[in-house]
């Protein structure tokens, strides 16, 4: 019998020993529904905020002011946003910090009836945004000034809604024009309308969809955010290196079924995303230059106060994304 627990005991000693390490809580939000935004949706489900010890709940909320609400609130940890919400929340006395951007160009692409083909046709055209002062209508401006038209003299901009409304008003004729999400090439195809002009070809900078929290949760929970940041930088691998999955996940993301239209936007984006994503100094810029045409508070900011590159660096001289990468 001594013999038998003697053995037993030995046996337990060969046996692999698994530690269970405790999950922390963390809640991340998103205010769009796009292939660039699908990065968490890909950590989630490839199981790497679990790999970095954070058990994630991954909230999606329409809109960015009511992201920021929920952030400052604090029912959100980070959320996935665009940077004008937060700078926007910024200049009313909010101190919030984008982390990291993984799409610093405007990604719109100028939409027009069929029968308009060259950018001379666009004078006295009707274009239409969703609002004025909107991300929408900075880009159509942004847009017409690299083309040489003037977007106060040279067209008349309206506002229509958003982009289903948009595209309705080209199709139907009640306007020539307007800028889309891209890509927007397969949709364009099917509805024999025509892209004029593509902000991300132009190379336009703009805080496209960043990483942000408030100062003081990135502060004093900086585990968490170097675990996030982590699983991100590891899903951003994933895009680029695994075609078929990426494209299968982000079809379940977006809810798009039509896997032509999915393959369409990992191409156009992929390459785009960088494997380690700083927040971008220059675009950021824009956004402040753009809200300062309508904010006087805007033109005394400091871009650089908006963004911390801290977190991605530290990340980097511990050679965490060196040994991600295999280099």
């Amino acid at each position: 019998m001594k013999r038998l627990v003697l053995a037993f005991v030995a046996l337990l000693f060969l046996l692999p020993i698994r530690y269970s390490h405790p999950q922390e809580k963390i809640r991340v939000g998103y205010g769009a529904v796009s292939i660039q935004s699908g990065l968490i949706w890909i950590a989630k489900q490839r199981g790497l905020f679990a790999k970095y010890g954070l058990s994630p709940e991954i909230v999606y909320i329409p809109g960015g002011s009511t992201n920021i609400q929920a952030l400052l609130s604090g029912n959100l940890d980070l959320t996935q946003l665009t940077g004008a919400p937060g700078a926007a929340a910024n200049l009313e006395g909010a101190d919030i910090v984008y982390i990291a951007v993984n799409l610093d160009k405007l990604n719109y692409q100028l939409v027009t009836r069929p029968e308009i083909k060259r950018v001379e046709q666009l004078k006295g055209a009707k274009l239409g945004i969703s609002r004025f002062g909107s991300s929408a209508d900075f880009g159509l401006r942004v847009i017409l000034k690299r083309l040489g038209l003037d977007p106060a003299k040279d067209v008349t901009i309206l506002q229509i809604g958003d982009e289903p409304a948009r595209s309705a008003a080209v199709k139907t004729g009640n306007i020539d024009g307007t800028v889309m999400n891209a890509p927007f090439g397969t949709e364009a195809e099917k509805q024999k309308l025509n892209i004029l002009a593509d902000s991300l070809k132009m190379g336009i900078p703009f805080f496209n969809t960043g990483v942000l929290g408030s100062r003081r949760y990135l502060e004093q929970q900086e585990k968490k955010v170097l675990g996030f940041l982590r699983a991100y930088l590891e899903a951003i691998k994933v895009l680029k290196t695994e075609r078929e999955y990426s494209i299968k996940t982000l079809s379940q993301f977006t809810r798009v079924k039509d896997l032509k239209i999915v393959e369409e936007g990992y191409d156009y984006f992929k390459d785009e995303i960088h494997a380690v994503p700083y927040p971008s100094l220059e675009a950021m810029q824009a956004v402040i230059t753009q809200m300062a045409d309508t904010n006087p508070k805007a033109k005394r900011v400091d871009a650089r106060t908006y963004i911390s590159d801290r977190y991605l660096k530290q990340l980097e001289d511990e050679g965490f994304v060196k040994r991600l990468w295999g280099k």
